[in-house]
């Protein structure tokens, strides 16, 4: 979540033969299911079990399917979500890393943006009081940055979804070493997203020469801010505009070695 999801699926539709189609958050049912298959006397064969799984994922292909685009051969969705649990076997996917603190604020405008999508505001009352200076003023943390990530179990909550993902999807990689995976890094591609787009093409067997020219919504972030905006600035290092040293000390303490080990850092003295 907030590391550049929507535009990488319209990087990637910007090929005439692919079509990346939304979200459709498939985790959940693809992780009961697979309770089921391991749990249910119905499933305890290997053949009635694979006869299952092919029925469930060639509902899922369906189901996208009936959203593509009707010209496109490679069809796609962009569900921010970790490899794990996979939706359809033997299929490409791609991971989009970013770096965790820019992770945070583009979360925290967007939690303050949706206040219904989580259940922070009903347990942390100051978050709520936050919430209202920011009704009344939409540019509220841009004069007053210390109030962005000043809420502990706000700033641990999201962060801990920033570890998980990387964790897990590096899971995925050792739990399926023959499933076709790549990583590609938020970073990269604002620094040169007609190589990083290519690069993903040639990862997906299309020819790169087959794709629209990168302008508009394609182009690494937005002239402005909109902080009110479901894709609200796409920058890199806005962190750095926001983070107190209190918050600094609370991402070392988390997730210090993270930055380091993606290279993200060097240390901990940033």
């Amino acid at each position: 979540m907030k590391s550049g999801t929507n535009w990488l699926g319209s990087l990637l539709s910007s090929h005439e033969t692919i079509s990346v189609v939304g979200e459709f958050h498939w985790g959940e049912l693809v992780s009961t299911f697979n309770q089921n298959l391991e749990q249910l006397p119905i499933y305890q064969t290997e053949p009635a079990k694979e006869k299952a799984r092919n029925n469930f994922e060639e509902m899922i292909r369906q189901t996208i399917e009936n959203f593509a685009e009707p010209n496109a051969t490679l069809i796609g969705e962009r569900t921010p979500s970790t490899i794990i649990p996979i939706p359809i076997r033997n299929v490409p996917h791609i991971s989009i890393i970013r770096d965790g603190r820019d992770v945070l604020v583009s979360r925290a405008f967007h939690l303050y943006n949706n206040p219904g999508t989580t259940r922070l505001f009903d347990r942390i009352p100051a978050m709520k009081e936050t919430l209202q200076n920011f009704r009344a003023d939409p540019w509220h943390f841009q004069k007053h940055p210390e109030d962005l990530l000043c809420h502990h179990e706000m700033f641990r909550q999201s962060l801990g979804f920033w570890n998980e993902h990387l964790q897990r999807d590096e899971l995925a990689v050792s739990l399926y070493p023959k499933l076709k995976i790549k990583f590609v890094r938020y970073e990269d591609l604002h620094r040169n997203v007609s190589k990083e787009r290519n690069q993903l093409f040639k990862f997906l067997d299309v020819d790169p020469k087959k794709a629209a020219k990168i302008h508009g919504h394609l182009k690494p972030g937005f002239k402005e801010e909109r902080p009110s905006a479901f894709l609200r600035k796409g920058s890199v290092g806005d962190w750095t505009n926001y983070f107190t040293k209190q918050n600094k000390e609370w991402f070392k303490e988390y997730a210090g070695n993270q930055l380091i080990q993606y290279d993200y850092e060097t240390s901990f003295d940033w």
